[in-house]
């Protein structure tokens, strides 16, 4: 007995001798024409259909051959749910979300379920982070901080030389941005270990982004019509693609020092001419808005809060208003928790114009002290070696030149004096310095004291 595609394949064949053109002239005669519709009546019958039998008789009207059938939609491979191939004796740098979970990409989670073992900073954090995705951790996380990095470098070296993979992960973000990872990598790549990076969310560059402040030089040559008309009018005598190029830089936390922080606005933000970010926390915010006004009172400060969470916000105005707007009771709730990223824009044309001449003020005011400290000094040996006719003049150069050496000691005694006086009062400026800023770090510690229980803080003080 012959099955079902036994049976279409024989009824193909019957019809092909019944049909054929070529066999029905050869006959001369329509006797065998109701024995072809009937035997076409039973291929449909058999087919389903009149178009598949008109089908069928034109595919089968030569040679036979058989079908070849296409791949469905369905049966092709999706490249989304194919397997991550984990590189073995290698580092994975695997980015995690910055807040929302939907971040995270499926190859991080590939990764992180097939590595070996998970290094992280933070142990209780991502622990938690992997039960969210139900990931194993269980004999897989390895901790890695300042403290240990010593002894555990030469450990992960070990077991990435014998064939283990591993993950490099920290509690949000892009590992290597402001933390140890960094030092990590390149110790691995000095001992020939190889790292590879499996990208996604990162806060630094997710701020930079909304801030609107990434135009390119060429971007900026091309669509800004209010840099070609700056340049017009000569603004600082300086193109609008000097100020635009995309460059920016990162400074990842601001120093508690009052002082620092200041000495870092002043000689970093103040004459950069790019967008220059930094991490901040909550309880700090309305103080570093406080330092940045008074350096950069005109200046535009983005701050960028929760970013991808549920109450991500983005403020953007000069640093005095902002801090303004944060000392208003319905902010309150802004400067209590989360976490924050400050975009401090770069310097226009005209506030960089203006650096440029303070400083070239300072130089001409140098260069003026220096000429008035040639004009006291002593003249030189040799305007004194005047020669004379006889011995006279042999005396007068002895004498000139006994002068000279008196005059070149006192100025020596005159330097060293100087010199010691100066070190003191340098030691006497650290010594205040220092005295400044335990100051200020004990008042740092009673205003974290005052943000988490004002009654105990009042007991303190």
């Amino acid at each position: 007995m012959l099955g079902w595609s036994g049976t279409r394949f024989a009824a193909a064949l019957h019809l092909r001798s019944v049909c054929s053109p070529r066999s029905a002239a050869a006959q001369g005669s329509h006797a065998r024409a109701p024995r072809a519709l009937s035997s076409s009546s039973s291929f449909v019958a058999l087919f389903g259909s009149a178009r598949g039998f008109s089908g069928t008789a034109r595919r089968f009207s030569g040679t036979f051959h058989y079908r070849k059938v296409r791949l469905t939609p369905e049966d092709a491979l999706d490249p989304l749910t194919k397997p991550t191939n984990i590189d073995k004796a290698a580092l994975h740098v695997v980015s995690v979300p910055i807040g929302n979970l939907k971040d995270f990409s499926l190859r991080a989670l590939d990764v992180l379920r097939g590595v070996d073992y998970i290094i992280t900073t933070d142990r209780p954090a991502t622990k938690t982070l992997l039960d969210l995705v139900n990931i194993p951790n269980q004999g897989r996380l390895i901790h890695y901080s300042r403290g240990n990095r010593s002894t555990s470098r030469e450990k992960l070296v070990e077991l990435l030389k014998g064939g283990r993979s591993m993950a490099l992960v920290t509690t949000s973000g892009t590992p290597c941005i402001g933390d140890v990872g960094g030092e990590l990598v390149q110790e691995l790549q000095k001992s020939g270990i190889r790292v590879t990076a499996v990208p996604g969310a990162s806060a630094l560059m997710s701020a930079l982004a909304i801030s609107g402040l990434t135009t390119s030089a060429y971007e900026s040559a091309k669509n800004d019509k209010r840099g070609a008309d700056a340049a017009a009018d000569g603004e600082a005598g300086l193109s609008p693609q000097t100020f635009e190029d995309g460059s920016f830089f990162f400074g990842n936390v601001l120093p508690k020092s009052h002082g620092a922080r200041l000495r870092i606005l002043r000689t970093i933000v103040a004459p950069a001419t790019f967008p220059c970010v930094f991490y901040e926390v909550p309880y700090r915010l309305v103080m570093v808005l406080q330092d940045i006004a008074s350096v950069l009172p005109h200046r535009f400060v983005y701050v960028t809060h929760e970013l991808t969470k549920l109450n991500e916000s983005l403020h953007a105005d000069t640093a005095e208003r902002l801090v303004g707007f944060y000392l208003r009771q319905e902010a309150q709730m802004l400067v209590k928790k989360g976490q924050l990223v400050l975009v401090i824009a770069g310097a226009g044309p005209k506030e960089t114009a203006a650096w440029l001449e303070k400083e070239a003020a300072k130089r001409r005011r140098l260069r003026r002290t220096v000429s008035d400290l040639m004009k006291d000094a002593p003249p030189a040996a040799s305007s004194h070696l005047e020669s004379a006719p006889g011995t006279g003049g042999t005396t007068a150069a002895a004498s000139s030149s006994r002068e000279s050496s008196v005059t070149t000691a006192k100025e020596e005694r005159r330097q060293r004096r100087k010199q010691r006086a100066e070190l003191r009062r340098l030691r006497q400026r650290k010594k205040r310095e220092r005295l400044i800023r335990a100051i200020e770090s004990e008042q740092e510690r009673l205003r974290v004291i005052l943000s988490i229980n004002r009654n105990d803080a009042s007991r303190l003080m």
